[in-house]
């Protein structure tokens, strides 16, 4: 039965103590509303996988061709053909009638996020108990990491999602618990739904799982409960038929793409961002997992001392193995490692309420003072950082987010009061402090600052002015996947200012976007006595595709002369 001192209801807990009820998983769902919703609909589209994947999806409803993916007249063979479907999918369930609107693409995103806060739940109560699983949960819908990918359209939170069913169907074969026909049934479809989604990172999730498992404890037959006699069929069936039509459409471009440009490139070759060494994640942890990353420092001895209980070791199989690839990885970006974060978050729940016994016995003051300094000041640091935001960006002050991120220091010193004796109302605090500072960073701060959105700006400037009925740009140097999703499929991205200035001429529709390094080049294509471009605007501020200060102006043709 959960602790006395904890503030969770007790009707959030099955009679016999258990397993979470459903008035439990409920509330979990509208957590992840409350966590996740603020922001879908007012952030823009960013730079530049989001764009690049809402754009494809565009497209496909846009052609009605559903094998192929483009972005303009380019294949994008990076990833499969999942996240395509299901944002497709969502846009004419939600939004048919405006293609060029983010928020329907990232549907599939909250959705996937919702279904692994919710079987975080499920598999914690399973391996541990209801109340670890409930508070891991929480973790999970709390977590910096999880709250931005819940709001990007792209692949990494469905993949996690699918990620939570496949391994809690493992987990009830590995603890022979009620195993039936839709366990089973559930682990390879949600098997075959990962690999349509991101290739084989589910794979490598659920077979690292299970070589650890093997070594620890010298058997796998009980992997056979879940029939991979009759699920490898099944899973083939699932998965197949599109990639032998994408291969037969691409004429094999697309395994060339996808697994040796884009997965290998990624894993051996850095893809032009540089050889970053290993332990970066670790590193980033700190921050992706804010505010729960001092309970996982704390809980990492019980973890490691306890690694040969069977439920400690499935989620050790889990994180360690999958952990160990991508920061050998040479490209390292801080969602490669989101897979893991459950099993961490179901670990550190356990031993949070357990009261890190292993630093109970040993005392290393050393680990809680130093865990307890950085962690203030990652927090410090986040907070202050948003609370400067708006000023550094726009020259203007937010006093709703000065507010925010006060509350979020607020709830670390609170859930550092309670940490000695009520555990589980530690952890809550930081769910309030994170959920009040989350909310207003996505769903008020970042969409209202302009020199962040290069995009946007250019497109509403263009869309006042535009010289015919419908909006079509053409644009020299900025080429950012926003752009074309925001002002339409048929925008021209030009080589340079003279190709752009060339375009104009034969089509006095186009607005033109010059990037202020080929205005010059730009303006000097246009013979003399011919009709002149005419700047209506600029739009300026930070190109986060790149990293550096871009500069738009904005043109239309002049409007012929008159003669008398």
């Amino acid at each position: 039965m959960p602790d006395r001192q904890t503030s969770i209801p007790a009707q959030f807990f099955a009679p016999d103590g258990k397993n979470l009820s459903p008035l439990a998983y409920a509330f979990l769902v509208l957590l992840c509303v409350a966590f996740f919703i603020p922001g879908i609909v007012s952030l823009p589209p960013t730079d530049r996988d989001e764009s690049s994947f809402a754009q494809a999806s565009k497209q496909m409803i846009e052609t009605g061709n559903y094998v192929d993916i483009r972005l303009q007249d380019k294949p994008r063979y990076k990833k499969p053909i999942g996240i395509y479907w299901l944002q497709a999918a969502s846009v004419k369930l939600f939004n048919a009638a405006h293609l060029n609107e983010i928020w329907a693409y990232r549907i599939p995103s909250f959705v996937g996020a919702t279904v692994a806060v919710v079987m975080t739940a499920a598999l914690g109560s399973l391996l541990f108990g209801p109340l670890p699983g409930f508070l891991a949960a929480m973790m999970m819908a709390g977590c910096v990491l999880l709250n931005v990918e819940a709001r990007l359209a792209k692949t990494d939170a469905a993949l996690l999602g699918s990620i939570m069913v496949a391994q809690y169907a493992l987990a009830r074969a590995y603890l022979n618990i009620r195993m039936n026909g839709r366990v089973s049934l559930a682990f390879w479809t949600a098997l075959s739904v990962g690999i349509l989604l991101k290739g084989p990172i589910i794979l490598l999730v659920v077979l690292s799982t299970l070589l650890w498992l093997r070594f620890t404890n010298k058997n796998l037959k009980w992997f056979m409960a879940l029939k991979p006699l009759a699920g490898i069929p099944y899973l083939l069936l699932l998965v197949a038929p599109w990639f032998i039509a994408i291969l037969l459409q691409s004429h094999g471009a697309f395994l060339e793409q996808s697994a040796g440009q884009d997965m290998f490139a990624k894993l051996w070759q850095g893809q032009n961002r540089g050889m970053l060494p290993p332990g970066l994640h670790l590193v980033a942890l700190s921050v992706m997992f804010f505010p729960f990353a001092l309970f996982v420092l704390l809980a990492t001895p019980d973890a490691w001392e306890n690694r040969h209980r069977p439920a400690v070791c499935f989620c050790l199989g889990w994180i360690i193995p999958t952990w160990i690839v991508f920061e050998l990885s040479l490209t390292k970006l801080p969602h490669y490692v989101l897979p893991t974060y459950p099993a961490i978050a179901i670990l550190t729940a356990k031993f949070l309420l357990d009261g890190f016994p292993a630093l109970a016995e040993k005392p290393r003051r050393w680990m809680w003072m130093s865990g307890i300094a950085l962690w203030l000041l990652v927090g410090t640091g986040i907070a202050v950082a948003f609370a400067l935001l708006p000023y550094l960006s726009d020259h203007v002050w937010n006093f709703g987010q000065i507010a925010a991120s006060a509350l979020l220091i607020l709830a670390q010193g609170a859930a550092l009061f309670l940490l000695m004796q009520r555990k589980t109302d530690s952890a809550l605090a930081l769910v309030i402090g994170s959920l009040m500072f989350m909310s207003f960073v996505f769903g008020s701060t970042l969409p209202r600052l302009q020199h962040l959105w290069i995009s946007r700006q250019a497109v509403q400037i263009a869309e006042t002015i535009k010289p015919c009925d419908r909006l079509q740009i053409v644009s020299a140097s900025y080429e950012e996947p926003s752009l074309v999703f925001l002002a339409g499929t048929d925008t021209v991205i030009a080589h340079d200012g003279a190709d752009a200035a060339t375009a104009m001429q034969h089509n006095g529709c186009l607005v033109g976007l010059i990037d202020s390094k080929r205005q010059q080049s730009f303006l000097t294509a246009f013979p003399k006595r011919a009709r002149q471009p005419m700047m209506i605007g600029k739009a300026e501020g930070l190109n986060i595709g790149q990293g550096h200060p871009t500069e738009l102006a904005v043109y239309i043709m002049q409007p012929p002369a008159k003669h008398p």
